[in-house]
């Protein structure tokens, strides 16, 4: 009987406690429930806060980020586009060079060929006055020496097989 004593006595006990620890807890609840719920209120609202800023930010960095991928592609397009013109225009450049190039080796042939004939017939012309000269010299000695027709025959044909080897020879 000891034992149920004893028994009965921890069931008080703890029954006692028990009862104790639920008007604690009923307390603490009823003091400690409207600044819990607040704080956790308020701590979620800031919470809900700063993921709407965050959502925020990102929507403007996105934003920015498409603005300026649109100006990168603009730019890359207009730096094709000014390669593209760039060449255009030395190859505009280089063909115009090459046309005048042509152009005034054209003009240098042609003055080259006229200077080349001019010169030509000059050299002609005064291959003629020196087979002239030679000729009149041939003849005004040949009248000196003597006044024989058949002299004369042969220095005339001397005279026109020398031109004919002349004109030959330098043509």
């Amino acid at each position: 009987m000891a034992e149920e004593i004893n028994l009965f006595g921890q069931l008080k006990f703890a029954s006692q406690h028990l009862l104790n620890l639920g008007v604690f807890c009923g307390i603490l609840y009823y003091f400690l429930k409207k600044p819990v719920s607040n704080f956790f209120n308020s701590r979620s609202e800031k919470i809900e806060k700063s993921i709407n800023s965050a959502k925020d930010t990102i929507e403007s960095a996105q934003k920015i980020y498409d603005e300026n991928s649109t100006k990168f592609n603009q730019i890359d397009s207009e730096v094709s586009n000014l390669r593209s013109t760039s060449n255009k225009v030395s190859e505009n450049k280089v063909s115009e060079i090459i046309d005048n190039a042509n152009s005034m080796v054209k003009l240098i042939e042609k003055d080259t060929e006229e200077i080349i004939n001019l010169e030509s017939a000059k050299i002609n012309n005064q291959i003629e006055d020196e087979i002239l000269n030679k000729a009149v010299e041939l003849v005004q000695f040949d009248l000196k020496n003597s006044h024989d027709e058949n002299k004369d025959s042969e220095i005339i044909r001397k005279y026109l097989n020398e031109v004919k080897k002349d004109v030959i020879s330098y043509n």
